[in-house]
């Protein structure tokens, strides 16, 4: 019963009907003022999780879990140990490519590009009926396709920079057909990358028989592999080969934490300041209640009440707002990115349930602690003084 009584009264201050009430105003703009900041937070949160989480799927997708090289760049054979192991094993999904740079010409354009020779296509660039690259054929990415003016269907030239030369000492010429042109969002691999067939690399870089730049590791990093990866073999993660990306992600996270968890800091000053105001304007009816025998803890109680109050549908509505944005964001790609910055051409959100119910478990704490702040001066009323002009 009294806990019913402390939230009906809690309510009633909070969410005055009376015209002009300071209280009424004061609620509904420290509840504002909080849901900013948590939807500031909020956002945050999931635009770093994004960006993070889009960075590695493209990442992993075009270079696979991991490759296997030369440790100086030298081709690999087939039968060396213990690629030959791993080809052979049912377990370990691994395929070959052959990587090297080339002139590409078309009309009146040239460009110098990075071929790689693969069998199958990375899953983000694929086309699910067909991902195999024929011979004769080439994949551009889209950048690249633009700044030479080249459509599907067009016939170019790839002419090797390696020492990959005819009896008569002429550049290895080779004409391809484009069969589909890629867009990745990253223009790492748009502006400079290009896929062919292997044996079609294998000819223009003039690589023997069963000799390969390296290999793809798509499936999970085992013991076994790793065990048996020795000199003059190097195994490279993609996230080491793009550890610096990381690094500066993981660098800038913290510090995006801490400048929008001050706005929502703010709100909770905000909070402090309309509980104490409340407790200000209502001092003669808590005067009243104290004379007519209503214990200070429960008072105290009914503007804890009020805080937490506050702080929940501040919480609540800022998650809403955040979720109605990442929302919108995720299905109409409102809010563009340039891509040659930033890796991709929109702003990535990531829902995450966990970061949502920790932020809100915060809020919820923090609120608790700021309502306590001015509700512990109720202490120190004293009726007669309270009373003194009613």
């Amino acid at each position: 019963m009294k806990v019913f009584l402390s939230l009906r009264l809690a309510l009633r201050f909070l969410f005055s009907h009376r015209s002009g009430s300071f209280s009424s105003y004061a609620s509904w703009l420290a509840i504002g003022g909080l849901s900013i900041g948590v939807t500031a937070l909020m956002l945050t949160a999931s635009i770093i999780q994004g960006f993070q989480q889009i960075i590695s799927e493209k990442l992993s997708s075009f270079e696979g879990q991991a490759r296997i090289s030369h440790i100086i760049g030298k081709p690999i054979n087939n039968s060396q140990k213990p690629i030959n192991l791993f080809l052979k094993s049912p377990d370990i999904l691994i395929e070959p490519f052959i990587r090297g740079v080339s002139m590409l010409r078309y009309s009146n354009y040239a460009e110098g590009v990075l071929i790689e020779g693969v069998n199958i296509l990375p899953k983000s660039i694929s086309n699910n009926e067909n991902n195999q690259v024929d011979k004769g054929n080439i994949i551009l990415g889209n950048s690249l396709a633009k700044s030479l003016h080249i459509n599907i269907g067009d016939t170019l030239f790839l002419q090797s920079f390696s020492k990959a030369e005819s009896t008569f000492h002429i550049p290895r010429i080779k004409s391809l057909i484009v069969r589909d042109i890629f867009y990745s969002g990253l223009q790492e691999y748009d502006k400079t990358l290009a896929y062919v067939n292997l044996h079609d690399a294998r000819w223009l870089f003039d690589l023997q028989k069963d000799h390969v730049s390296g290999f793809i590791l798509n499936s999970p990093i085992t013991a076994e592999i790793v065990n048996n990866m020795n000199y003059p073999f190097h195994l490279e993660t993609w996230k080491e080969r793009h550890n610096l990306l990381f690094e500066w992600i993981s660098l800038q996270r913290w510090p995006a934490y801490l400048m929008f968890g001050l706005i929502a800091l703010v709100g909770l000053v905000n909070l402090i300041a309309s509980i104490a105001m409340i407790i200000i304007e209502k001092s003669s009816q808590i005067g009243i209640l104290i004379a007519q025998g209503m214990k200070r803890s429960q008072l105290m109680q009914i503007f804890l009440v009020q805080g937490v109050f506050i702080g929940l549908m501040g919480g609540l509505f800022g998650g809403f707002l955040s979720i109605i944005i990442i929302f919108l964001q995720l299905n109409y790609g409102i809010l563009k990115l340039p891509s040659d910055i930033y890796f991709m051409d929109q702003v990535p959100f990531s829902f995450d349930i966990f970061v949502y119910m920790a932020i809100l478990s915060l809020v919820f704490i923090f609120s608790i602690i700021a309502s306590w702040i001015p509700v512990s001066g109720i202490g120190r009323i004293k009726p007669a003084v309270a009373l003194r002009y009613e």
